[in-house]
């Protein structure tokens, strides 16, 4: 097969034909692997076969073990079966893909703490952020001191809930340190995953839990637009019950601190796949995220509807593409139970 095959198979595969291009990269796969199989893998992960996915890019690694963006996927992949010293060490790979935020000091690469001061550094996006900061205080078992440069929105969230020094960089003048990292790596460098730094199990609220949230907007530069709903099927979601709208246009939030008060006093959360469904799960609050099909995320199960990450958190996943109307019947039937 030539590059032509190639190309069209690409042209179907951002155009959302994932089975046409797949049949196409398939036919493609010893005209340069690591675009063929690279890209081959990627649908195969989206679309939840992990097993082939695996395979997939693995070829394609050992075509080209330079290549950033099949390291990346075959990293998501990993860490999505739950295989979290390799996945981990993989999916650093974003770093070579993404600009990302750096610091003016000395990046650590798993050199000993002891004595040692470090700067983890919130390079991920929000829901990232608060996903992983569950691994930053297991730093403090190894250097003397750590501090956590989060994201604005999220500092009066993060400052109560981790026994590090929280913060916002707005310039990096006085932040002294003899390390700095970024937030993902962590897990990385100390090989470790969810189940060693669990996320709490179910709330109850501080006082009468009343009423469900709702979600149903997302940052616009997430890599999968698909998992927000269209304008008819979002009006049909908020007629199943009476919501408390969690959009910070509507709520009139500042920040996650704002929004997590929120939902402290509500029974449960209904929400797409954004950073609410992160801060419900980190807080312990059975929350239902309506994931489409295919799905992006790596920190969701294909097999079941649960998340080694958050316990409280249930999938409702589309059973085929943009098959909204599925998910609607779904969450009634959840809702109503």
């Amino acid at each position: 097969m030539t590059e032509a095959t190639f190309q069209k198979a690409l042209a179907l595969h951002v155009a959302g034909r994932l089975d046409e291009a797949e049949a196409l990269y398939r036919q493609a796969a010893t005209w340069r692997p690591s675009w063929t199989l690279g890209n081959l893998g990627a649908i195969l992960r989206t679309t939840g076969r992990l097993e082939e996915a695996e395979a997939a890019l693995r070829a394609a690694h050992a075509d080209d073990p330079a290549n950033p963006r099949v390291r990346h996927t075959l990293g998501m992949t990993l860490l999505q079966a739950g295989r979290y010293p390799e996945g981990w060490r993989f999916y650093e790979a974003v770093r070579e893909l993404h600009p990302q935020v750096t610091a003016p000091l000395t990046l650590w690469q798993g050199q000993p703490l002891a004595g040692k001061s470090i700067v983890v550094v919130g390079e991920q996006g929000l829901g990232d952020q608060i996903l992983l900061s569950r691994f930053v205080p297991l730093l403090s078992e190894h250097a003397a001191r750590v501090s956590f440069a989060a994201s604005r929105a999220l500092v009066p969230f993060l400052v109560p809930r981790l026994p590090v020094e929280v913060f916002y960089p707005q310039t990096w003048d006085g932040v002294a340190a003899d390390y700095w990292t970024p937030l993902a790596a962590v897990p990385r460098w100390l090989e470790i995953g969810p189940a060693d730094a669990p996320s709490p199990p179910d709330q109850p609220a501080a006082g009468p839990a009343r009423g469900l949230g709702l979600m149903l907007d997302g940052a616009a530069n997430n890599p999968n637009p698909g998992r927000l709903p269209p304008p008819g099927v979002a009006t049909a979601i908020r007629g199943l019950a009476d919501f408390t709208d969690l959009d910070p246009a509507v709520s009139g939030v500042r920040d996650f601190a704002g929004t997590a008060a929120i939902v402290a006093g509500l029974e449960a959360v209904v929400t797409v796949d954004t950073s609410v469904a992160h801060l419900a799960g980190a807080l312990g609050k059975p929350c239902f995220i309506l994931m489409p099909r295919p799905a992006s995320d790596w920190y969701t199960n294909w097999h079941d509807d649960r998340s080694p990450w958050y316990p409280s958190v249930r999938l409702i996943r589309q059973r085929t593409a943009g098959d909204w109307a599925g998910v609607i019947g779904d969450l009634a039937g959840a809702l109503a139970g």
